[in-house]
């Protein structure tokens, strides 16, 4: 089973609530799913819950998005679909038009996460191993994660009188961009030659959605140039997909201006190569483990200011303990580490930077039947801030610093006291767990 917390009157068939609805006969004010009958609250199994939510398949999965306002929205995966709860309770189900038409179609997997990006663009990425991970954000939209290299730009046609360019050799590129990302630049560039004495503009014509690339994220693109006779490609201009871009009408498309804009930048933002399976925000990088490596965690782009969390450069990546025969099963940021779970291991990623990382083992300290205990599910890893707790198959474990002179971590097994009680769980058969906030509760449910 799967279980998620319960934060405020969105999710609805938990509690009972007076408003927006009217009651009904024998409310109970914050009552659970009861009845009243002959002055006897009593449990109703097998009816929905007062204004519950109703989907035509099994939820797979569900969480908070943050928008950059504060407010929240409730997203749920269930079958196929995924949905959004609007005010009230009431589910919606969000369009898959916007996505490239190779993955609108969806297969129903076992269970759907989920992962908010802390800042920058409000970002809730959704993955379950099997389909191409999604993102929403705050334009209420799905779409998919990395956008496609365009192809080599457009011929471009010139135009001989009353421009700005001088004659000569250039190369261009192209770019296409979303409403947050833009995508490495075209492979090949396309040589533009203007042999005339005065100024020239010339045309590059616009890529077409649909027939060049199929992504309706993306909305612009944009061309960069070199100056006469070669050098660093550096923006030239942007317009609206379906919108020519023509250069060399303004003074400032000259090279002596050119040669003073940014340059392009090689994001390597294409899709990843394979369904997320595990994902975290780790020391201002995404980290992922994806389906066609099971041992590898690869981290996307790093920029000083702000989060690039749409490529992954092929440098990026870090084995562990790559061909031992486990798979990695969920990922979790614990201030400077990142710790790695396998099914019957569990490892921290540590150093100060990317260049430095390198793998331990997590001791399995206080009681623990084994060194090194793992997790089958993301599901059975809770974190709350600086806490984190999993359910390995012998128990419940937190994750806590190794004080030796060389850093790490540990794992102290929680459950040592309560061995008679666990050994009628089993966790590797099913398992989950959630946070009582209100009375400050961690609680564990194995299958029985």
């Amino acid at each position: 089973m799967r279980a998620s917390q319960t934060s405020d009157s969105y999710c609805r068939g938990i509690l009972q609530r007076k408003t927006p609805r009217s009651q009904t006969e024998g409310f109970i004010e914050e009552g659970l799913n009861v009845v009243s009958m002959g002055g006897v609250l009593v449990s109703r199994p097998g009816m929905r819950t007062f204004h519950g939510a109703s989907f035509p398949a099994p939820v797979k999965g569900h969480a908070w998005h943050v928008a950059q306002d504060g407010t929240r929205t409730m997203l749920v995966a269930a079958g196929t679909g995924l949905y959004r709860l609007i005010e009230g309770g009431d589910p919606v189900l969000l369009s898959m038009a916007n996505l490239p038409a190779d993955i609108q179609t969806r297969v129903e997997p076992e269970v759907v996460n989920f992962l908010s990006l802390s800042g920058g663009t409000n970002t809730t990425f959704i993955y379950d191993g099997v389909n191409p991970t999604l993102k929403y954000d705050d334009s209420g939209l799905l779409t998919k994660m990395g956008i496609t290299t365009p192809p080599t730009p457009h011929s471009a046609s010139s135009i001989l009188t009353h421009g700005f360019v001088p004659k000569g050799t250039r190369n261009i590129v192209q770019t296409l961009k979303s409403l947050h990302h833009e995508s490495s630049p075209s492979e090949t560039p396309r040589e533009v030659t203007l042999n005339t004495l005065a100024g020239n503009t010339y045309t590059v014509a616009s890529p077409v959605q649909g027939v060049d690339f199929d992504d309706p994220q993306v909305k612009t693109w944009c061309v960069y140039s070199t100056i006469a006779g070669g050098g660093d490609f550096r923006f030239a201009a942007e317009a609206d997909i379906g919108v020519d871009i023509v250069l060399g009408a303004s003074s400032t498309d000259d090279d002596k201006n050119l040669a003073e804009r940014t340059k392009v930048e090689f994001l390597v933002n294409d899709p990843p190569p394979a369904a997320a399976v595990a994902m975290a925000e780790h020391r201002g990088q995404l980290a992922a483990v994806f389906a066609d490596d099971l041992n590898l965690v690869r981290f996307s782009n790093l920029d000083p200011d702000f989060m690039v969390p749409e490529g992954w450069p092929e440098t990026f990546v870090q084995p562990v303990m790559h061909s031992d025969g486990d798979e990695i099963t969920a990922l979790a940021s614990l201030d400077e580490w990142l710790v790695v779970w396998k099914m019957t291991g569990t490892y921290a990623i540590v150093g100060e930077s990317f260049d430095v990382y390198r793998v331990v083992p997590v001791i399995a300290a206080a009681g623990g039947k084994r060194l090194g205990v793992g997790v089958f599910n993301p599901g059975t890893v809770l974190q709350v801030e600086n806490a984190v707790f999993f359910c390995a198959r012998d128990g419940m474990y937190k994750v806590d610093r190794y004080a030796t002179p060389s850093g790490g971590i540990s794992a102290t097994r929680l459950s040592s006291a309560i061995d008679a009680l666990y050994s009628a769980a089993k966790f590797s058969l099913g398992a989950s767990t959630f946070f009582d906030r209100i009375k400050r509760i961690f609680a564990f449910l194995g299958h029985g």
